[in-house]
């Protein structure tokens, strides 16, 4: 009668396992507790008791529960963040993504006084794109531009769609030869982006501006001296 009784404890304790339950299991844990540092139980009756046994058991379920609660909480909260900056059409960061992670190396370049670059790439004629083929066309077209600037990027480059048809890459600590390389193997990975639409072959190309900073500077001046060059570039 009494394993049934204890069985039946641990059953209620699986289905019912709520803030009243935890507290109670806490108290009897706190008393259990109490009791062996008193002298009042021996050790040996902490195997051999069934109500202790019964306890002990509630316990670790409750550990087991806790946890399995805690990773899905860690992973809802990842799964949130994640969504917070990144952009769903191109899963590559947001502006607010992207200004974050500016922000955090900029501060490492100032540390290091270490420099690099930002770019802003602005695709030509986009609003053309949706206006003539759609916004499901122009959709497309922001997809093959972000994988084919991520496939010719570094590893510890940045890359992000911070608006519309605006894309910016980040390259801390790259020489301004490095960032010139990289300019041009961008461009000819837009050039090289292969997309059709009702039968017709859209060329795609973009205007990219740059700012090489060497650490001291602020956020904004690099992303203005930026944006100032990209619509030079553009008018030229």
């Amino acid at each position: 009668m009494q394993n049934y009784t204890n069985l039946q404890k641990l059953n209620d304790f699986s289905h019912r396992n709520n803030d009243s339950t935890q507290y109670e299991l806490s108290a009897r844990i706190t008393e259990l507790s109490n009791q062996l540092s008193s002298g009042l139980i021996s050790k040996n009756q902490l195997s051999t008791d069934p109500e202790v046994n019964t306890t002990l058991q509630l316990a670790l379920l409750a550990m087991e529960e806790a946890e399995k609660r805690i990773k899905r909480q860690e992973t809802r909260i990842k799964q949130l963040e994640s969504l917070s900056v990144t952009d769903e059409l191109t899963q590559l960061l947001n502006r607010r993504g992207f200004l974050q992670q500016f922000q955090f190396s900029l501060s490492i370049s100032r540390r290091n006084k270490t420099g690099g670059s930002l770019m802003i790439l602005d695709l030509d004629k986009f609003k053309q794109i949706n206006d003539t083929y759609g916004h499901v066309a122009g959709d497309e077209v922001l997809e093959n531009v972000g994988i084919a600037i991520s496939t010719v990027v570094r590893d510890s480059d940045i890359v992000g769609r911070i608006g519309g048809d605006e894309f910016s890459i980040l390259m801390p600590g790259a020489s301004p030869v490095a960032v010139t390389k990289r300019i041009s193997q961008i461009r000819s990975a837009i050039r090289k982006v292969k997309f059709s639409w009702n039968h017709k072959n859209l060329i795609i190309s973009g205007s990219i501006g740059r700012c090489d900073y060497l650490g001291y500077e602020n956020e904004q001046e690099i992303l203005n001296f930026a944006d100032t060059n990209m619509y030079e570039q553009k008018a030229s």
